[in-house]
């Protein structure tokens, strides 16, 4: 500061007010990239909530599984007119179209080839991957019977499009003789215990699907019927508010039934 007078003090101090000054200014109105992220991702999107293939494939799913509890409807009355004489079921649930078809998709050549389910009915395998137009018209076919009042045309191409391109090869993931899932149960555990769990429980035992004389728990299904048990977590629950997990990759729910396996059946 030597040889400078307090005038010269007094302007190179205001300068250097004015210049700070500026700086602040444009820190606080230049957005950080942050807040540009943020202001970018709460931009209007008008198709941000249109339904996805995936959310429709899950609802297919429910529908092949019960679509009369997924719509809310009442049931057909009587037996399917095409379910066979050689069939031991009877009555609305012979409108599920998994009481032909099967939990494996497999019919006749799956695991309904005997036993109280069997109906010498083909599966649904030969259409996975065809056009769901051509589904459709297969579903509205006289065999099938169905009719625009009982499956509105919206659900039934969400049931087209699920057995289009949900339909899985359960062999690669259950091993058909031994029911055994081909599964990791230890990593199945961690999405259990924090998904599955928060309703079915630690144990799986917190719902009876069954009743007191005859229980059935999540470990029990996933014994006894490893393809329900399958198809059900990627799909949800029909009528209920199930979590469709359909959305992870198969190997992972695969291994959340292997885990499942080892849980109490009784």
């Amino acid at each position: 500061m030597h040889g400078r007078t307090r005038s010269e003090i007094g302007r190179s101090i205001t300068w250097m007010a004015a210049v700070m000054s500026a700086m602040l200014a444009v820190c606080i109105l230049a957005p950080s990239p942050v807040a540009a992220q943020e202001e970018k991702a709460t931009e209007f999107d008008p198709h941000a909530h249109e339904m996805t293939d995936i959310w429709d494939i899950s609802r297919g799913g429910e529908l092949y599984d019960n679509w009369m509890a997924v719509m809310e409807v009442d049931a057909p009355e009587g037996t399917h007119p095409a379910y066979p004489a050689a069939g031991k079921q009877k009555g609305p649930g012979t409108w599920r179209c998994k009481e032909c078809h099967g939990w494996d998709y497999m019919g006749v050549k799956g695991a309904y080839s005997k036993g109280s389910h069997y109906t010498g009915i083909k599966g649904v395998r030969g259409v996975a991957g065809m056009e769901p137009e051509k589904i459709h018209a297969i579903i509205m076919n006289k065999t099938h019977a169905f009719t625009k009042e009982m499956m509105p045309h919206s659900a039934m191409e969400k049931l087209a499009l699920f057995l289009s391109q949900g339909q899985i090869d359960v062999d690669q993931y259950i091993d058909r003789k031994t029911k055994a899932a081909r599964g990791n149960a230890g990593r199945g555990a961690g999405f259990f215990q924090n998904i599955c769990a928060v309703c079915h429980g630690f144990d799986g035992k917190t719902m009876n699907f069954g009743d007191e004389a005859e229980p059935e728990f999540v470990g029990t299904i996933a014994v006894d019927n490893p393809w329900e048990f399958l198809h059900k977590a990627r799909f949800g629950q029909p009528g209920v508010g199930m979590v469709a997990l359909n959305v992870l990759p198969v190997q992972d729910l695969v291994d959340i039934l292997a885990y499942a396996q080892t849980l109490p059946t009784k």
